[in-house]
């Protein structure tokens, strides 16, 4: 874990930038902005804009409201309480709680000034504004998430492909893949953090609508499931040695192709033909036989659909390569 990186750098920045504006204009409780900016430093661009219109929309609301409320009742804590019975259930109906702490602040600035002034309100607006501003600006600076991006895609297909592997492994020497389970673990925790990173890129990007990493996420997740299921299956399956080698050797390409950006499309070729091999096979004569053939036809349904669900995501983007 980094304890300073970029966003502690800009936190302080922006306290001081907001603070040091707010001061230059002559603003009262200067030092408001500079908490502002603090609290509105997000860890993306898109939530950082976002969080400085939900502020605005409920100062804009709340400041006037707690005008009105001290005008009235006077200025002392019981009209502070009816302001806030009031401009909290507001915010949540609105969903505007990421400005009320900020605005109930601003409000207690009115309270201890005793005014109601259309200039101080504006000075409280300025502070709110200023800060947001200052916050929003420094956000425009976020580090390159593509190399994590990409370390993060490449140690996903080395786990799949370890787990594919060990099938193989399972299938032509009947060992046990003692380290699958741990491989199942560390694919999930992978995926997790892929897409935390994949959703992070995509809001700090204004102008762009390119979802292929958070596709890519998504597309892989489903992998995931489909061999869970495969393991279940693989775990009550009994398999002669030449139908074993069959779906072994195709299984190793399978794992071969994880990785590369190719649409499936002779794979699936071959896998259909692979089906059609074991359909016209001797027809089972046991229960145990006709439940192992069974079992052995949900086998090839799960690669099929972990083949067809790359190929919709590399003909989505156009990733097919010509080479």
């Amino acid at each position: 874990m980094k304890y300073f990186d970029h966003r502690t750098v800009k936190t302080a920045a922006g306290a001081v930038a907001a603070i040091m504006i707010a001061r230059y204009l002559g603003m009262k409780y200067d030092l408001t902005a500079g908490i502002v900016a603090i609290i509105s430093l997000q860890a993306t661009k898109v939530e950082s804009v976002k969080v400085a219109l939900e502020r605005l929309a409920a100062s804009v609301v709340g400041l006037f409201l707690s005008s009105v409320i001290f005008h009235f009742l006077g200025y002392n804590p019981w009209a502070l309480g009816i302001f806030l019975l009031i401009f909290m259930p507001f915010c949540l109906r609105f969903h505007l709680m990421q400005g009320f702490l900020v605005t109930t602040v601003l409000a207690t600035h009115i309270l201890g000034e005793k005014i109601f002034e259309f200039k101080f309100l504006i000075n409280e607006s300025g502070l709110l504004i200023i800060g947001a501003l200052v916050a929003i600006a420094l956000n425009f600076y976020m580090p390159n998430l593509n190399k994590q991006i990409k370390e993060s895609q490449e140690r996903i297909e080395i786990l799949m492909k370890g787990i594919l592997m060990g099938k193989v492994e399972e299938l032509k020497y009947s060992s046990v893949p003692i380290n699958e389970k741990n491989l199942f673990i560390q694919l999930k925790e992978s995926l997790e953090k892929a897409k935390d990173v994949a959703i992070t890129e995509y809001n700090n990007s204004f102008f762009s609508n390119n979802m292929e990493n958070i596709s890519y996420v998504a597309m892989r997740r489903n992998q995931y499931k489909i061999l869970k299921n495969m393991q279940i299956h693989f775990s009550r399956f009994y398999i002669t040695y030449h139908q074993g080698i069959m779906i072994a050797d195709f299984m190793e390409k399978v794992s071969d192709n994880i990785g590369k950006a190719t649409d499936c499309t002779e794979l699936l070729k071959e896998l259909s033909e692979l089906k059609n091999t074991f359909r016209l096979m001797e027809l089972p004569k046991t229960r145990e036989e006709f439940e192992n053939r069974a079992t052995l036809f949900q086998i090839i349904e799960d690669l099929r659909e972990f083949l067809e669900l790359k190929a919709e995501f590399v003909n989505k983007y156009n990733l097919q390569k010509n080479s």
